[in-house]
């Protein structure tokens, strides 16, 4: 038994001048009662009842220790009373729209431990690379890569996605591992274009960008990658995407020293006065897992050639 509930004992005895009585009131047998009491008195080195045969009353250090015992309680209850409401605000639905590799491979794995801290919170995921309108579809955040034109969001920013050029082993022996931009010419992209009608493949260097052919446009990230594994073509992707193909030889990088420029990993959310608080503790459990598994650098980039 902790001493708050020993107080708590202490001072129900002090109001029925009973430990009987004391017990029966909190549903305690009379023996934790009277225990919880000489626990007080040995701790504390004092005496706090007179007990007779016919009843129960308080020392004059019983007198004197009362009234701060009781402000003690008080005091603990009004904190237990504020964490309670407080945690009520922890409820409701949140919409949440972010690209579908993110939502698939890091965020939805990660969810259960969101949920354990905010079992009342309800997420609405939904899987999108394009910009989502919030206002008018009323969505709480969106996770979105790259250049932002919406100045009417509000912007938390994660970090950084560091990018990487990378075809198959299978692609890369049929029609050779680029050495130059001006290799380039001899191979193809997958597109995955930002735009209606957009068919070429363009390459991004450090300072300029190159027309290629495309056989094959895609609208996903999933579809990207399995196209680079099935030797489709070359493609251009955040390197947190194929680490694990690069590490397991499934995809191969080259022209490390003209990969383009990061792209910027951004949370987005209405401009609004007041923000949920589910909506304000959703970002700050989302953005360093975002961190973490998003915005990795490569270990042993090849520098810039002579």
């Amino acid at each position: 038994m902790d001493r708050l509930q020993q107080f708590e004992i202490f001072i129900e005895v002090a109001k029925r001048e009973s430990f009987s009585e004391a017990a029966l009131r909190l549903d305690l047998p009379r023996s934790t009662v009277t225990s919880a009491i000489q626990s007080l008195e040995t701790f504390y080195k004092v005496r706090l009842f007179q007990r007779t045969t016919r009843r129960v009353s308080l020392t004059q250090d019983g007198k004197r220790i009362l009234p701060d015992c009781q402000n003690l309680l008080m005091d603990y209850q009004l904190l237990e009373q504020m964490i309670q409401t407080h945690n009520q605000d922890y409820q409701g639905i949140l919409k949440v729209d972010m690209p579908s590799r993110i939502s698939h491979q890091i965020v939805v794995p990660a969810l259960p431990d969101f949920f354990q801290q905010y079992p009342n919170i309800q997420i609405q995921l939904h899987s999108s690379d394009h910009l989502t309108n919030l206002v008018e579809q009323e969505v709480d955040c969106v996770v979105r890569v790259g250049t932002l034109e919406n100045s009417s969001l509000i912007c938390k920013s994660v970090g950084y996605l560091e990018m990487v050029n990378c075809a198959s082993p299978d692609y890369l022996q049929q029609f050779g591992t680029p050495q130059t931009l001006e290799d380039l010419q001899q191979h193809s992209m997958i597109n995955y274009p930002s735009g209606v009608g957009e068919q070429q493949g363009i390459f991004f260097c450090r300072h300029e960008r190159i027309k290629l052919n495309a056989n094959l446009s895609v609208n996903n990230t999933e579809a990207y990658i399995q196209a680079a594994r099935a030797g489709l073509g070359i493609i251009q992707i955040p390197y947190y995407d194929v680490r694990e193909d690069l590490e397991q030889g499934r995809l191969v990088e080259f022209l490390s020293y003209e990969v383009c420029s990061a792209l910027a990993l951004n949370v987005l959310y209405p401009n609004r006065q007041y923000i949920p608080r589910r909506l304000d503790v959703f970002m700050s459990w989302l953005i360093p897992v975002l961190q973490q598994q998003c915005c990795l650098q490569r270990e042993n980039k090849k520098p810039l050639p002579l």
